[in-house]
């Protein structure tokens, strides 16, 4: 079968000779042509070619109409500034820059020709001619950077779906979930090496020439007819991991998903490390030999859609691929794990509970078991709260939507990402993030690397392709990068230099760029999970502990007069139906269903210790004295089998060390078990446990005062115009504006914002939590004709989202009042998903 052309022009960093390789193919006559050709130096080539694109782009800046102030840039050199005339005032500054920046670093090149050169530049007459000149100056400095220290850099090169207009019928969609299901991905490309980059001999090496899968689903099939995606190189730079799909366009079949490989960097040893039928990719290293992935194997579905997309999230197994098991239980989709500097790992997630879908795609960090996931970057768009106020400033344009390949720099506590879109691919402008300074929620942890390319969507409100202009990038330092950009693979300094290495022409683009060397490995965080292998009958119960509830942010501080009594745990059970309210599970556009777990009590000093429901995705609610939530999470959190998680307080500080002048009492005794706060809580929803209180105790009395107030319409309307009733239909829908939800619309006055406003939330919130406590209804908890247990569960439905259903199945049985156990991460035989065995 004919390979699939791929056509690489190569850039050899020294003399400028320029030499486009493709691979060997069949000819119109069956004979074999050779499209490796050379270019010789000099002549209109792809290096040129890329200088006079560089010369058009800077000619187009107006540099009075940049969107943001210049402080946002990591350096304003990358800017086009005010004072530059031309493009070539900016490639002296930039230059300048570089030579003075290697001057200052270890094994420092001589560069007094360069200065020289640059000195000449100075005085030259401005113009393209004279820019291609200091471009070419410009690159010999480049590439005589000391960091440059390898001889040969891998990348994938691959389809990406910007040409959905033409395949419409044989996509999914557009969107940072689809690039990562097998059947979307267009086949070619493959995974390669540029060797010798920086030399005259400069030369791809096809990693998978004439290999087929070695086992399994396609097995026999030739490698270079799939598609491939996300590589990572070992610690001691010999062997790969990736993924690799058949391609193929029909949706969901199971020989067409992405699974995970492993080579030799010289072509040996190809091993396929899953075949689970399910979508697999992203794969990573960690320090202690095993490898981390993204894979949809726990199943569910996004919520926002209209189509099937599946979730997928990090999974954990050793390096030959047994011993394989989910590390995180969120809801919704993940992306692109690496290790930090620290061991840990760094992925972006989609966090979006009870909030705008396209408020946060951020950055998060855990230990490489899973343990421990926090966010300490932009998981909370401006406004954070909107209550009160319909007016405040949508915070989604001020920073951006989406980041991505999210990476530690080498020798440095910031992180390089990729700043995309949320309804496109993971490309765009790239940043650092720093997550030393304290988070604004908008721009005070981000600095932009390429300022001329505003963020997708967020800035542009367009996800053009000339808008995601860059990929993945490789940190080399702070002011070093190997990176994608476009059709490219490039070498870019902070200063706005960029170097063309490798440029890709059959609509193939080339990312993920390593360094072919080895590398120094992280510190190893050692496993405190009882996952897989490790998992035994004697293991430690999971726990969770709190050292003050009142420890928080200006924004989350509670209320003078709220004292905390218990806290409430709920699950939010993941989507089993794939289109987007099909069915709707609540008042809320994408409500999610979900159950309480119970509640535990907090102690006089805030502090709180339970014993924690393990491998589910639950958030938390604080309760006052009534039971009312005072303060409810917008995101969520998990816990694995002998985890012992713990947090300072809520919405604690980042930068600042925990003030404790005592023991917290909680961790005085032993944890707490989650008690139900009601009886029968099992599969809590609105027909089982709401509306028979209601039907039964509620309709009679509003129906006596609604008779009242009609009767008093004759004698004193006014009188009777300010008589309270209560409603008398008791059907769910009728119940919307008496009761409080939080939904995905950004700005609607209670329902938006990013953030619970504390004692402005669920029962204390709603007409129907307030109407509870008045004197109507006082008396008649007094007169006993409703209980206390009626109010506190009222409360509980209405601190929970006021949802109808608690499964996404057999709504009409769940109408009936029956319980409908959900598909996804609950077991009928221990429902609270808390490991039954004594804490060691």
């Amino acid at each position: 079968m004919k390979r699939p052309k791929l056509t690489a022009v190569i850039a050899a960093m020294t003399c400028i000779p320029v030499w486009s390789f493709s691979a060997v193919e069949n000819g119109k006559d069956g004979a074999l042509v050779d499209y490796t050709k050379d270019v010789e130096c000099g002549k209109s080539d792809v290096i040129h070619a890329d200088w006079n694109s560089q010369y058009n782009e800077i000619a187009k800046i107006n540099a009075a109409k940049y969107s943001f102030p210049p402080e946002q840039a990591f350096n304003i050199q990358a800017m086009k500034l005010a004072s530059d005339k031309n493009p070539n005032d900016v490639g002296i500054r930039r230059l300048d820059a570089l030579i003075k920046k290697l001057k200052s670093m270890d094994n420092a090149p001589d560069l007094a020709e360069a200065e020289r050169l640059l000195s000449v530049a100075k005085g030259k007459k401005a113009g393209l001619e004279s820019y291609s000149e200091l471009k070419k100056s410009t690159r010999k400095v480049a590439l005589s950077n000391p960091l440059l220290d390898f001889d040969s850099i891998l990348f994938v090169a691959r389809g990406v779906l910007n040409d959905h207009a033409k395949r419409k019928r044989e996509i999914d969609g557009d969107h940072f979930c689809d690039q990562y299901y097998g059947h979307n991905a267009k086949t070619g490309g493959g995974l390669f090496i540029i060797k010798n980059w920086k030399s005259e001999d400069a030369e791809i090496i096809d990693v998978v020439a004439g290999l087929e899968v070695p086992s399994g689903t396609n097995k026999g099939r030739l490698m270079s007819e799939g598609t491939f995606i996300s590589p990572d190189l070992s610690w001691d730079g010999k062997t790969i991991i990736f993924g690799w799909s058949s391609g193929g366009n029909k949706k969901w079949d199971p020989a067409a998903p992405f699974n995970l490989f492993k080579v030799g960097v010289d072509g040996s040893g190809l091993t396929r490390l899953t075949d689970s039928g399910v979508d697999q990719f992203d794969p990573v290293w960690l320090p202690n030999g095993r490898i981390v992935f993204m894979s949809a194997g726990r199943f569910g579905y996004g919520r926002c859609h209209g189509r099937r997309v599946p979730t997928f999230t990090m999974f954990s197994m050793k390096a030959d691929g047994s011993d394989m098991y989910p590390i995180d239980y969120h809801e919704t989709n993940e992306f692109q794990p690496s290790v930090d500097n620290n061991g840990m790992l760094v992925y972006t997630r989609w966090d979006y509970l009870d909030r705008d879908h396209n408020a946060s795609h951020h950055m998060w960090h855990c230990a490489p078991d899973g343990r421990n996931p926090r966010s300490f970057h932009g998981n909370y768009a401006l406004p954070l709260s909107t209550v009160g106020d319909t007016k405040k400033v949508k915070g989604l344009h001020l920073r951006p939507w989406a980041e991505f390949n999210c990476r530690s720099i080498p020798g440095s506590d910031k992180y390089i990402a990729t700043a995309g879109p949320h309804h496109g691919q993971s490309f765009g402008s790239l940043i650092i993030i720093d997550t030393e300074v304290e988070d604004d929620n908008k721009m005070s942890q981000v600095k932009r690397i390429t300022p001329d390319y505003l963020f997708p969507e967020s800035e542009t409100r367009t996800r053009s392709w000339h808008d995601m202009a860059f990929g993945t990038a490789w940190p080399l330092s702070e002011s070093f990068y190997l990176c994608n950009y476009k059709d490219s693979i490039c070498l870019l300094d902070e200063f706005g230099n960029r170097e063309l290495i490798c440029k890709l022409t059959n609509g193939l683009r080339p990312i993920d760029p390593i360094p072919l060397k080895a590398r120094k490995k992280p510190p190893v965080v050692p496993c405190k999970t009882y996952q897989g292998e490790r998992a035994t009958k004697d293991a430690p119960s999971a726990t969770i502990s709190v050292m003050n509830v009142y420890t928080t942010d200006d924004h989350g501080k509670l209320p003078d007069n709220a004292k905390i009594k218990q806290l409430r745990v709920v699950q939010v059970i993941p989507k089993s139906t794939t289109l987007s309210d099909q069915p709707r599970i609540g008042f809320a556009s994408q409500s999610m269903a979900r159950i309480p777990l119970g509640v535990v009590p907090v102690e006089k000093d805030g502090s709180v210790y339970f014993k924690a429901p393990v491998g589910k995705a639950i958030y938390f609610q604080l309760l006052d004295e009534k039971g009312m939530a005072v303060q409810s999470m917008r995101s969520l959190t998990y816990v694995h089998p002998g985890e012992m998680m713990s947090c300072i307080g809520c919405h604690e500080s980042k930068q600042q060390a925990p003030q404790l002048s005592h023991a917290p009492l909680a961790l005085k005794r032993e944890p707490s078990d989650l008690k139900p706060e009601i009886d029968d809580h099992i599969m809590f929803n609105f027909h089982r446990h709401i509306k028979p209180i209601l039907e039964s105790k509620c309709v009679s009395c509003h129906n006596e005062m609604a008779t009242k107030k009609m009767t008093l319409w004759k004698s004193d309307p006014k009188r009777a115009a300010a008589m309270k009733t209560g409603p008398t239909d008791m059907s769910y829908k009728a119940l919307e504006k008496y009761s409080f939800y939080l939904g995905h619309g950004y700005l609607k006055a209670k329902h938006g914002g990013s953030r619970t406003t504390p004692g402005e939330f669920g029962a204390r919130a709603s007409r129907m939590g307030k109407a509870l406590y008045n004197e109507n209804h006082q008396k008649s908890l007094e007169a006993g004709k409703f209980t206390q247990q009626d109010i506190r569960t009222i409360t509980m439905w209405l601190d929970m989202n006021s949802n109808e259903f608690s499964a996404y199945k057999e709504l009409d049985k769940q109408k009936l009042g029956e319980i409908v156990w959900p598909i996804y991460d609950v077991d009928p035989e221990n429902y609270t998903g808390v490991e039954l065995r004594s804490v060691k």
